[in-house]
């Protein structure tokens, strides 16, 4: 089977799974109702603007790990792996095709949801300045699909290796949720560094410009470089794992 053929294959069985609209469709509905209530009613003293359109981009960032991760531990659920296996003998060109689509759905979403949380914000708040209009706001909203697609091949590494949906899902929250805001706030006492810039998500946030996190070293661009090459290094320790479990 070509790299095409892998490419299409995958993407027809995650279009042939039950959940893939359901869980894309309340992604981008929580997604909108989140950017226009935040544009609606923003913070006491300020206006509204992007920051607040990307409220629900950010809330949805998770919905797409869920979504990504549930897309690698399904299959194994289902028995739909075996099949795949069986028309393509190299895990290595079929797992890199299921993370190809994945970034791409996932990149694809990002576009949608950036662009419509800005329409939504038009309607409900037509005087709302929502348009970018300096460096840092076409950073948040441009780099909104990069960063859907390297935590959602992240999230399908994960539970490529754990296998267990329940679990994956728990690991990927409490890592970006809990263990990584602590370990920024304890980092330099525990260990005598600053490891918050270095953290996977919080480096990420750097990257897409929000505000209130951490600064990466070598800077934003360079961030988005370094998450990738760590996502890219969880694929490939994930495909390693299950070419050992299922030669």
């Amino acid at each position: 089977m070509t790299s095409t053929a892998v490419l299409k294959s995958e993407a027809y069985k995650l279009r042939s799974l039950n959940s893939t609209p359901w869980l894309l469709g309340i992604t981008a509905l929580v997604s909108l109702t989140l950017s226009g209530l935040a544009v609606r009613s923003p913070m006491e003293g300020e206006e509204p603007g992007l920051s607040e359109v990307l409220v629900g981009p950010a809330f949805a960032q998770f919905l797409i790990m869920v979504f990504a991760s549930r897309s690698a531990t399904m299959e194994f659920r289902t028995g739909t792996i075996w099949q795949s296996r069986l028309a393509v003998p190299s895990w290595t060109r079929l797992l890199l095709g299921k993370a190809g689509v994945i970034a791409a759905l996932a990149t694809l979403m990002g576009v949608l949801l950036g662009a419509g949380g800005v329409a939504i914000a038009s309607v409900v708040a037509p005087e709302a300045d929502v348009v970018p209009s300096s460096g840092l706001e076409w950073r948040q909203l441009l780099t909104l699909p990069v960063a859907l697609a390297i935590v959602a091949v992240l999230s399908m590494a994960i539970g490529l290796i754990l296998k267990s949906g329940g679990a994956t899902i728990a690991v990927l929250l409490v890592w970006a949720l809990v263990v990584e805001p602590a370990l920024s706030a304890t980092g330099d006492w525990l260990a005598g560094i600053d490891i918050g810039p270095w953290l996977p998500f919080l480096a990420l946030s750097d990257f897409q410009g929000q505000s209130g996190g951490v600064s990466f070293p070598g800077g934003p661009y360079l961030a988005c470089v370094y998450v990738a090459a760590v996502t890219a290094a969880l694929l490939a320790a994930a495909i390693k794992v299950q070419d050992r479990r299922e030669p």
